[in-house]
């Protein structure tokens, strides 16, 4: 048993305390008692729990300052299982016991106990405690003690956490790398400080020969479009001496040209190196000895280039081909010069294309009058400066031969060829054109901005569009309202850019409003027109037409409307077809068709009336009266008969051209036939469907010796047949959803008067039982159910399922009120198993699961393997109070994403949050978790809200001066050198001054002079003292 926690009581920890609480003292352990079954421990238990004896046969000694090796021995008869045992000292008190859920060993009456165990102690030191003999021990193996060792796994060498087990030499070679030839399948990293004689790794040549290079080669495996996924040489770096000894050292990087199966380095191609003295060759090109950077070939930076000095002919960046091309700044001035050849030491002539001062930004182009062409679009931010001295500036602009010029005088353009010109002159402050002045505000007697004018000839405007019209307003804001001229004879009128009227000249000439699509008529509108006055159309007194382009005319008004005739004889007559339809006259008659009017009736009809849909037919001298729908041959119709005709008051109806059913009259309906028995009032020739109940006293269905049936449909499907068959037996069938196939239900033969279903049954939802579907059980000989079961009975506990065997009768039962179901005790007293509605299962006693290896008890202690037994004894050995506890391993929070942080509540209720900081450290966060406090990174540099403060070569920034530390001093050192030393005498550094008598100096000498000498003409008077001053200096 290795590593065993042993918990210790409060007596044993009190028994190690020296009297007067000076330290500890040393105890005896004298006796060790065995416990035969499982406990939990408590820390005030005086004596072990399951106590079978005690035994002295043992011994024990420390094997670390919190490990003590056991070795038990008992050789009695006894017969036991061992679970536990504890450490008694020589005072008698428990010291500490160690326990476990399964049996540590079993001892059989005929066999010798021999337990080691290594036991570890959490909180005290275990070199306090004294063994008997130790004769018989057998301790583990340290460093510095021989013992028993256990070999190490292949898994616990790769660990390498373990300092407790040896290691073979088959695993050291699985784990540890040979001297030769290493094979390292993983990350290798290499941790160390440097010095100036040595590194965390040196590559090496070997020695004893010349032209030996450093060398480490780059492999990796193809990225796609192939299977291979073997490892393929790609890059190397190098480093020796370049046909020579010092200063002659480079350092190369290699890179394949070509496939490389062969891991060549013949395939490879230097693709950078870098020289003694520094010098960077990119590209595999020769050095050329001077130039710190040599590129072979082009070169692409997506970053700044710095120069901050000039080569041997002056220039920051050359530019060679021929004659050579060179940026200079030298600090005043920028310059783009240019070279009469082409060399690395060129300097410049005397051009100056470009010069920029750099402290104004002043550019000047052609410094030297060469010529300046712009071959594109140039812009000038600012004033443009075209300058001749004293002399006319000119400046030319397109093909004409015409100039822009400027004097002192004015300001103009010139056209030589034609001597157009226009001027300002700046002495009349007006614009000359061709020698004359323009007209303007100051000169004009009658403005018409401000006047208006008369014009005796045309006013000619622009076309203008419809957004911006030749015509328009000065306070319409676009302006976009006014007219726009759209061709020869056309004009329009706009509105917010929008066309509103058109006006056009031709054979007709036409106004559009709207616009409306031109049909050539003379006033064309787009939309609805109003009008409040009378509209008159034609040449005669009463003549008047309206017309329309579509199928329809219109007369419509949106209040009530007056057709008709003012003469007391006149008539309105209305017109279809060019004939006369309907015809209106005086007395409130009308008359339709072709009738005249009668001089009495109101409505006159020359025909058949169709009233929606209804019509009246004429009527003859020999006719009968006819209502119908249509007037045709096959229309429906109502028919009223004297007895000349059908009868006396008889009415009949007609469909389709065939009478379909009448009313006799005796009264009697007939549907379908015209035979009327004189008996029945209702007669059907043919079936009967009836949408609603059918009353009466008795019904008689007689088909003879046949069948008699009643259908019973839905949606025109047969559902349902009720009869009699041709035996006289009962009938009732059913039809499928065809409406077509037909399936028996029930019979009843009249002569049995037995029903027969054909499928079996329900009442009352239920299911009846028959020899068909039952098969009853025998209470001597059980039998099966292979459907639900349900136990009924009154009261609160009703529907018991007992079971007896033997004399034992415990019971499943049901407590209707609590909603719960319970298993209960063969005394029905106690309910040892309880599930309730909402699913809370309830044992009375200690659960157990896998045949007992896991156990709940009654006072929720856990007892399983997850735990190494019992939770309560796992819980103390594991994990960490809320309450306080002690820890004894590292406490690491760690997440992926996560900056792991501790928070700190103070008593006021504010927190502190003490965070990880990236890159490494630890930093202070404030109660809002939005600001830094305090931190200092993973060397140990210290921060304060965000300001570098305390570094670690003890350098302080003061940030009430914005200065380090170190800084303040050297000043403070600065200035204290300047300062006289102890004990320095002070010197005249000036001569002897006479400031006058006392009665001119009101009271004191101006600084910095000081009183080096008095006299006085000797009469007493103190005015009469003269002063004299000197100027001192330290030294």
């Amino acid at each position: 048993m290795a590593g065993n926690l042993i918990y210790i009581t409060d007596a044993g920890r009190a028994a190690l305390v020296a009297p007067g609480n000076t330290g500890t003292t040393a105890r005896q352990v004298t006796q060790i008692g065995l416990a035969t079954a499982a406990f939990v421990f408590k820390p005030d238990m005086t004596a072990l729990p399951s106590e079978l004896k005690r035994i002295t046969t043992f011994g024990g000694d420390t094997v670390a300052k919190d490990t003590i090796h056991i070795v038990i021995q008992d050789d009695s008869a006894d017969q036991y299982k061992l679970y536990g045992f504890g450490l008694y000292l020589d005072n008698g008190v428990l010291f500490g016991v160690y326990v476990q859920n399964d049996p540590i060993l079993e001892k059989a009456a005929t066999s010798m106990l021999l337990l080691a165990a290594d036991t570890v102690f959490a909180s005290i030191d275990v070199t306090k405690l004294v063994f008997g003999p130790t004769s018989f021990l057998n301790p583990p193996a340290t460093t510095e003690r021989k013992g028993v060792v256990e070999l190490a796994t292949q898994a616990e060498v790769d660990d390498g956490a373990d300092d407790t087990r040896a290691v073979t030499p088959k695993t050291a070679a699985a784990r540890y790398a040979p001297l030769v030839r290493p094979q390292l399948t993983g990350p290798v990293s290499v941790t160390s400080t440097a010095t100036d004689q040595d590194a965390q790794l040196a590559v090496a040549a070997t020695s004893g020969a010349l032209n030996r290079a450093a060398k480490i080669r780059f492999h990796g495996t193809f990225a796609a479009g192939t299977a291979d996924t073997n490892a393929r040489l790609i890059a190397s770096i190098r480093a020796g001496y370049d046909g020579g000894t010092w200063g002659r050292e480079y350092l190369d990087f290699w890179i394949n040209r070509a496939p490389n199966d062969s891991n060549s380095d013949a395939n490879q191609v230097r693709a950078m190196r870098i020289t003694y003295g520094g010098r960077l060759l990119v590209g595999n090109r020769d050095d050329d000895g001077t130039n710190v950077f040599q590129v072979a070939g082009n070169g692409t930076f997506s970053g700044g280039i710095t120069s901050s000095g000039l080569d041997a002919g002056g220039a920051n960046i050359r530019l060679r081909n021929g004659r050579d091309v060179l940026l200079r700044n030298d600090g005043s001035n920028f310059y783009l010069l240019l070279t009469n050849n082409s060399d690395p030491g060129a300097s410049w002539n005397g051009l100056r294309p470009l010069t920029v001062n750099v402290v104004t930004g002043a550019v000047m182009l052609d410094d030297t009058g060469a010529g300046t062409y712009v071959g594109g679009q140039l812009a000038v931010k600012g004033m443009l400066n075209v300058s001749n001295g004293p002399n006319e500036a000119r400046m030319l602009l397109g093909p004409s031969g015409g100039y822009f010029f400027g004097t002192a005088n004015a300001a103009g353009f010139y056209l030589p060829s034609t001597g157009a010109m226009f001027a300002f002159d700046f002495a009349k402050k007006n614009l000359l054109v061709v020698g004359n002045e323009v007209w303007n505000a100051g000169n004009l007697p009658k403005p018409a901005q401000t006047t208006g004018f008369t014009m005796s000839g045309q006013i000619l405007a622009a076309e203008g569009s419809v957004e911006k019209p030749g015509i328009s307003f000065v306070n319409d804001g676009a302006p976009d309202t006014g007219f726009f001229h759209i061709a020869d004879g056309v004009f329009a009128v706009t509105n917010n850019g929008r066309e509103t009227m058109r006006f056009l000249a031709g054979d007709t000439n036409r106004v559009l409003i709207g616009p409306p699509a031109d049909d050539g008529s003379m006033l064309q509108v787009s939309g609805n027109a109003v009008t409040r006055g009378l509209h008159r159309f034609g040449n005669g007194k009463t003549t008047a037409w309206a017309n329309s382009g579509g199928e329809w005319g219109y007369f419509r008004s949106n209040g009530n409307v007056s057709v008709g005739s003012e003469g007391s004889t006149g008539m309105l007559q209305l017109v279809a077809g060019n004939a006369q339809a309907a015809l209106l006259v005086p007395g409130g008659r009308m008359t339709i068709g072709r009738t005249d009017d009668d001089g009495v009736n109101a409505a006159q009809v020359g025909g058949s009336v169709r009233a929606l849909n209804y019509f009246i037919n004429g009527q003859g001298v020999g006719d009968s009266g006819l209502i119908g729908i249509y007037n045709g041959a096959n229309g429906p119709n109502i028919g009223f008969y004297g007895s000349a005709t059908v009868g006396a008051g008889a009415v009949t109806f007609s469909t389709g051209g065939t009478e379909r059913a009448r009313i006799s009259a005796a009264g009697n309906l007939l549907i379908g036939t015209t035979a009327d028995d004189g008996a029945n009032k209702l007669q059907i020739a043919g079936a009967a469907k009836l949408a609603g109940a059918l009353y009466s006293a008795a019904a008689v269905i007689d088909s003879g010796a046949g069948w008699s049936t009643i259908y019973l449909k839905n949606g025109g499907k047969n559902r349902w047949t009720i009869g009699k068959s041709d035996t006289d037996d009962f009938a009732l069938s059913a039809f499928d959803d065809d409406g077509v196939t037909q399936r028996r239900v029930l019979d009843i033969p009249r002569a049995s008067q037995v029903a027969s279903f054909v499928k079996r049954p329900t009442w009352a939802g239920a299911i009846p039982w028959d020899s068909m579907n039952v098969t009853p059980l025998d209470k001597n000989a059980g039998g099966q159910v292979n459907a639900n079961v349900t136990l009924y009975g009154a009261g609160d506990y009703g529907s018991q399922l007992v079971f007896n065997s033997n004399g034992y009768t415990p019971r499943i039962q049901v407590q209707a009120s609590a909603a719960k179901w319970m298993v209960t005790n063969g005394a029905n007293t106690v309910a040892n198993l309880t599930v309730t509605e909402a699913g809370t299962v309830i044992a009375h006693g200690e659960l157990q699961a896998a045949d007992g290896a896991v156990r709940v008890t009654t006072d929720g202690n856990l007892y399983g393997s997850l735990w190494g037994g019992w939770l309560s004894n796992h819980l103390p050995s594991n994990y960490v109070s809320r309450a306080g506890s002690t820890m004894w391993g590292r406490l690491t929070l760690a997440r992926d994403g996560w900056d792991a942080d501790l928070g700190l509540r103070a008593a006021d209720g504010a927190q502190t949050y003490l965070r990880a900081r990236r890159a490494g450290g630890i930093e202070l966060i404030n109660n809002a978790y939005n600001a830094v406090t305090w931190s200092v990174d993973d060397w140990g540099t210290m921060y304060m809200r965000g300001q570098q403060i305390l570094n670690t070569d003890g350098n302080l920034f003061c940030s009430y001066r914005g200065a380090w530390m170190n800084a303040i001093l050297d000043d403070l050192y600065n200035r204290d050198n300047t300062k006289a030393n102890a004990g320095a005498r002070v010197q005249w550094d000036s001569g002897v001054n006479n400031f006058g008598t006392i009665d001119r100096l009101n009271g004191a000498l101006p600084a910095p002079w000081v009183v080096c000498g008095l006299s006085g003409p000797g009469n007493g008077t103190a005015n009469a003292i003269t002063v004299y001053g000197v100027v001192l200096r330290n030294q």
